[in-house]
């Protein structure tokens, strides 16, 4: 026998890890799960390179073994096992595991641990905690931002910032977007600006669910995530790409400011969307912008119809028209997390701002920039029907 442990517990700790796994591969081992004795108990390792996690069951192990399981047999098989109920895994000949249980029994074929991939070695000691509600909150507002195109690296993660002595600020941005959300963290000890992948953050985020308190931090060319209650560390190797000086495109000023309900705004851009090609870039949909004094029409043109709608606003400039993604509006407003929101334009070709409104109040702390698109010629045909 290797070890013995309860279903849930196993099942449970497998999940956590299980997001690591790469499902389609060239290298068969990436796609399983290492499983060896410590004096902590069993440990559980998975990798794809760029992303390592590992964490600690409580099972009674019995001498020293390491061996590669496929991670996906083995998670399905005790998922579908009763969660009171303890099992046992033993080690057979050339590299295949037993599992038994009360009932039954099942032989899985693993790898040879020497060929998993060695983990990094890391410090923590410069890790420092946060609150899992506010990094998750963190997260939510900026990686919708982040770019696709792998071609693109200085812009496919998530910018990790120490700003001031107590300012840790998350920024993202594919090019046509930007979002960035500073939150004060006690005890901040960023040793430097890191770029985290996109993979990698959203693994993070997953996580978070598990525990009211992290720790993260960097370690050499690794970002480093503890779960302390869980006995989990994620490890990612940060990006070595220079991001862009971001703070460039953030309209410092504008000409033109309004505020407007943002409930009430998504909703119409979602009925309107309707009425527009999925074809725009980034995908998405495009969709015009009409201000005028008290209202907003919003306007989106097929060859086969056409929707329209009004809302009001609070703005008393120029008339003005911009054409937008429709989804880069729709992300914002389903992360800006207040009442109302203040967008913030200086003409058609100039990138507009739109920041969290409460109790009549621009709040600090959390900015989106997007930058407008050319009026589609269906729009203008539209605008001319009307």
């Amino acid at each position: 026998m290797m070890f013995k442990i309860k279903v849930g517990d196993f099942s449970r700790k497998l999940g956590m890890i299980q997001g690591v796994v790469e499902k389609r591969t060239t290298m068969p081992i990436l796609s399983h799960v290492l499983m060896s004795s410590t004096d902590k108990g069993l440990l559980l390792e998975a990798t794809d390179l760029e992303n390592t996690a590992t964490v600690f069951c409580d099972a009674q192990t019995e001498g020293e073994f390491k061996i590669a399981v496929p991670a996906g047999i083995l998670s399905d098989l005790v998922r579908e096992m009763r969660e009171e109920e303890e099992i046992s895994v033993t080690a057979a000949e050339n590299n295949w595991i037993e599992v038994v249980t009360s009932s039954g029994s099942f032989k899985i074929a693993g790898l040879a641990a020497d060929d998993f991939p060695r983990i990094p070695e890391i410090s923590s000691e410069d890790l420092f905690q946060v609150s899992s509600e506010a990094l998750e909150e963190m997260i939510s507002k900026t990686v919708f931002s982040v770019s696709d195109d792998e071609m693109r690296r200085s812009l496919s993660g998530v910018f990790f910032e120490k700003r001031g002595e107590q300012t840790l600020r998350l920024v993202a941005t594919d090019g046509h977007r930007l979002s960035f959300v500073d939150r004060k963290i006690e005890g901040l000890n960023l040793s430097k600006d890191i770029l985290v992948p996109k993979k990698a953050v959203m693994e993070i985020r997953r996580l978070l669910r598990l525990s009211k308190e992290v720790r993260i931090g960097s370690s050499g060319n690794f970002f480093v995530f503890e779960l302390g209650d869980e006995n989990l560390v994620f490890i990612s190797r940060v990006i070595d790409a220079e991001f862009p000086d971001y703070m460039q495109v953030v309209p410092v000023s504008t000409k033109n400011t309004v505020k407007v309900d943002a409930a009430s705004l998504l909703l119409a851009l979602r009925r309107v969307s309707l009425f527009s090609a999925d074809n725009v870039r980034g995908g998405g949909r495009f969709v015009e912008m009409a201000f005028g004094e008290g209202s907003m029409l919003l306007g989106a043109y097929l060859n086969t119809g056409e929707g329209r709608e009004s809302i009001p606003i609070e703005y008393s400039g120029e008339e003005v028209r911009l054409g937008f993604n429709f989804t880069y509006f729709q992300d914002v407003l389903d992360a800006v997390g207040s009442p109302e929101v203040i967008i913030g334009f200086s003409g058609h070709k100039n990138p507009v701002y739109v920041v969290p409104c409460e109790e009549g109040e621009k709040q600090d702390g959390y900015v989106n920039v997007i930058m407008p698109m050319e009026l589609d010629a269906r729009a203008a045909e539209g605008q001319a029907r009307g």
